[in-house]
């Protein structure tokens, strides 16, 4: 294909993508997690690196986030503007890596296939750091199979020279692999299990292509050291990260279930599922067959082509590798101590399940018209599939509203009335939309502070007392919100209800919320709270 027009269709691609990550991105409420991020970036730099070890996650996003914030502001459309951006980034860098890997015609499907997933888009606009991990995650892997593209392409006698040698010839694609993965390391924790999958892969060398592992073995051991100590100021904040979670987590235990919601949620829905998994083991069929074609056409029975490429293809081996270990390690783990399987947690393995699939797309043989029909046909029902989902995202509300809640209170508050927010980090979502300096928000209980009678009374007595007029925004229930009930119903009464319904996309179910009808929904991202926000008149 002339390259004039693979530049052009990249930017058609690029262009859609564009558009569907930056439709409506500003409408919606900023929810709890978003709201972490704005007030982290609005610390200093030297502040969220020091914040970094009460987080889950690398300080690295929040950093970026600060900066970004700086130009374009923190309004909604602002604060997650960055991720549409990092998102459409990755969009050309997938081009990139499909062509390095296989061909260039892959690398447009790939591209494709990112710039109509649907999982994609939801996190091109949400104010946290998928969007971004996904980005270094494909810039890693590039620089991965750099990496391993150098052992291909230098001649045989270039690898019996000293390694110091080999280092001078070839220190820029290991500079490149380097600093990808460093942004790797630093993204997101569950991107650590990709630099696993290479791992795993390099390891397989030993067995499977045994020539290989004797041209790369000291730069890979020598590489991985390096990357061990530019990561090791990030071990101890890691290894007391996981000892919080382990003493108790948010997250349920995931069962089989699980798989396929991940499956079907890395697809964008289940109706795209039912496309994108067919092409992925078509591609799993279709490079076994060729290989096997090549072996037998080439009589290759050297033990290093043999291995290699009579049932197995590295660059395969990489896909499956890449999209398993994400996703297989953290579910292990969550089976067998404490749940961290959470699926948008796992979205760095969604750019190897695309290129499996734009590798099964390129099986079929354009040069005959009825495939070529087929593939137009299959990329055209991707397109149909990826506007109704976005255009549903258009119409319904996913995250929790508050600035409709707050502009309520601000509405009709008095100005010596105050409003008791539960639980406690929701507290920030309001004093973030709140336009009533004169109208005090107050966690009930603060940060910190278990729910009990006395903790209760210490926070609520004060701002009580004297008030013939208070209210009570609840949202994320726990099994404290009935406490906090009980103590207001003694002194005051119940005059007001009003409730700000969000739904949550899972699967095959019917929910019902109030002032909402019911529907199906068929994709779960995240669990999305009705807001409450009740008034209370004291008793007389």
């Amino acid at each position: 294909m002339p390259r004039r027009m693979v530049f052009a269709l990249l930017m058609v691609i690029v262009l859609a993508g564009t558009f569907f990550r930056f439709a409506d991105i500003g409408t919606e409420s900023l929810w709890v997690d978003e709201i972490y991020s704005y007030r982290q970036a609005l610390k200093g730099i030297a502040m969220i690196i020091a914040n970094a070890p009460s987080d889950v996650h690398p300080p690295t996003y929040y950093v970026l986030l600060h900066w970004w914030t700086l130009i374009f502001g923190t309004s909604e459309a602002g604060l997650r503007s960055v991720s549409a951006v990092c998102a459409i980034l990755t969009i050309p860098l997938m081009f990139v890596l499909g062509r390095a890997m296989f061909s260039e015609r892959i690398g447009l499907y790939a591209a494709l296939l990112l710039a109509l997933s649907h999982f994609h888009i939801h996190y091109a606009q949400e104010a946290r750091n998928y969007s971004y991990t996904v980005l270094v995650v494909v810039v890693g892997m590039i620089g991965f199979v750099r990496y391993l593209k150098l052992f291909e392409t230098q001649q045989e006698e270039e690898y019996s020279q000293s390694f110091s040698q080999f280092l001078r010839i070839s220190w820029k694609p290991l500079l490149i692999y380097v600093l990808t993965t460093t942004l790797v390391l630093y993204s997101h924790f569950f991107a650590l299990f990709v630099i696993v999958a290479q791992n795993a892969l390099v390891a397989s060398f030993v067995v499977l292509r045994k020539q290989a592992w004797k041209r790369l073995w000291r730069s890979w051991i020598a590489l991985q050291m390096l990357l061990l100590v530019i990561f090791s100021p990030w071990l101890n904040i890691l290894y007391r990260q996981i000892n919080t979670v382990r003493s108790g987590f948010w997250i349920d235990r995931p069962n089989i279930g699980t798989l396929l919601e991940t499956l079907v949620e890395y697809a964008g829905s289940l109706s795209a599922a039912l496309i994108i998994v067919p092409l992925c083991l078509l591609a799993l069929v279709q490079v076994r067959k060729q290989l096997q074609s090549d072996t037998i056409n080439e009589n290759s029975l050297s033990e290093d082509n043999f291995s290699t490429v009579f049932w197995w293809d590295y660059r395969l081996g990489l896909l499956v590798l890449w999209l398993l270990a994400p996703v297989l390690l953290p579910y292990i783990l969550s089976l067998e101590s404490t749940p961290i399987y959470y699926v948008k947690y796992t979205i760095p393995a969604l750019p190897a399940l695309l290129l499996l699939a734009a590798k099964g797309l390129d099986a079929f043989d354009m040069r005959v018209r009825w495939m070529q029909g087929l593939v137009v046909g299959i990329i055209a029902s991707l397109g149909v599939i990826a506007w109704r989902d976005n255009r549903n995202d258009w119409n319904a509300l996913e995250k929790e509203i508050w600035k409709e809640a707050v502009q309520y209170i601000d509405s009709c508050a008095a100005s010596n009335d105050a409003v008791f927010v539960h639980d406690w980090y929701c507290v920030h979502n309001c004093t973030y939309y709140t336009k009533r300096p004169d109208v005090q928000f107050q966690a009930l209980p603060p940060e910190r502070f278990s729910i009990t009678p006395a903790t209760i009374e210490r926070f609520y007595a004060p701002l009580a007392t004297g008030r013939e007029r208070l209210w009570l925004v609840l949202s994320h229930k726990t099994s404290g919100t009935e406490k906090i009930l009980q103590r207001i119903e003694r002194d005051f009464i119940q005059v007001h209800d009003s409730i700000f319904p969000s739904r949550y996309r899972k699967y095959m179910v019917v929910d019902t919320f109030p002032l909402q009808t019911q529907g199906l929904f068929l994709m779960k991202t995240y669990l999305s709270n009705d807001i409450r926000v009740l008034r209370f008149e004291r008793k007389r």
